[in-house]
């Protein structure tokens, strides 16, 4: 990977966890003065590596490899010493699609993180170093997070034209050109996805995927790292994330269905380029076909 594209992916995380265009703009400049005047790049480099690989296990799925090198999409990692219910495992597993991909356990309240890892990526990433940022976090996320802006880019993307699609989105979402050129983007991705889902048929003509649990899964990993962090007591971890079992069991009908959802929100804010799709889908064959998956010991009803 060349400097450049290590400044672009390290920003695409940026953009992916809500941080404004301003400030992305902000990083960018700065990190582009670095790489001009610095000699130590290479060092850097390597730390932005670790920073981003680190934030892709944690919030986002993205990071290809365990430490040990093994794939992990074939490795599901589950605690035989749990102590939960039967119902707060289940709730747990409405998060495999990305507990699955961070390595962590797909059956406990705790990830199996270290405290001070948590802690360090919960500030880096989120902002949050106190019990109180982690609970508005999560409360917009039940409140807001992404899927009101996924609902006006599929409106925009119903529209008759493209020209139309633009106006709308200036109109509901986009403040300035670099948030125009964001949401355009998505709005592309959310086109392709909608293509690809269809040829795979995971997906039927005119069917619009649920974006819930896009937010749902992401108040499920951010409470079980926010009480591995020491922010949240068990008692607390585990009200939040009951609280998502029922507009999750309202909404999806399976995990098939839940787990498609999840991946196509997940390809309309990161794209399907490269093997994403691929792995997603390979993946969420494993959690609903593997001896091992909670979704496969606890049926969806």
């Amino acid at each position: 990977m060349n400097q450049q594209d290590a400044i672009e992916q390290y920003l695409q995380g940026l953009k992916a966890m809500g941080i404004s265009d301003e400030m992305i703009a902000v990083y960018r400049q700065q990190m582009e003065q670095s790489m001009q005047v610095s000699n130590e790049w290479a060092s850097q480099l390597s730390q932005f590596g670790q920073n981003i690989q680190q934030f892709n296990s944690m919030f986002t799925g993205d990071a290809a490899k365990e430490t040990d090198g093994r794939s992990k999409g074939h490795t599901l990692l589950v605690n035989a010493d749990t102590i939960l219910t039967p119902a707060q495992q289940w709730a747990i597993a409405c998060g495999a699609d990305l507990a699955v991909l961070n390595g962590q356990y797909l059956n406990d309240l705790t990830t199996g993180f270290s405290r001070q890892d948590c802690r360090e990526l919960l500030s880096e990433w989120w902002d949050i170093d106190s019990k109180q940022e982690v609970l508005e976090n999560i409360d917009w996320l039940f409140r807001e997070g992404h899927r009101i802006l996924y609902d006006i880019i599929w409106q925009a993307m119903n529209m008759v034209s493209i020209k139309e699609s633009k106006a709308f989105l200036r109109e509901y979402v986009a403040k300035n050109e670099m948030e125009e050129e964001v949401a355009l983007q998505r709005l592309r991705n959310m086109r392709d996805s909608m293509e690809l889902f269809q040829q795979h048929e995971l997906i039927g003509k005119d069917t619009q995927p649920e974006m819930l649990i896009w937010d749902y899964a992401r108040i499920i990993n951010l409470t079980r790292g926010s009480f591995d962090a020491g922010y949240l007591t068990r008692e607390e971890a585990l009200e939040i994330i009951m609280r998502c079992v029922e507009p999750i069991r309202n909404i999806y009908t399976s995990w098939k269905q839940l787990s498609v959802s999840y991946q196509f929100a997940r390809c309309v804010w990161n794209g399907i380029e490269g093997s994403n799709f691929e792995d997603m889908m390979e993946n969420m064959q494993v959690l609903l076909t593997d001896v091992d998956s909670p979704w496969v010991k606890m049926s969806w009803e």
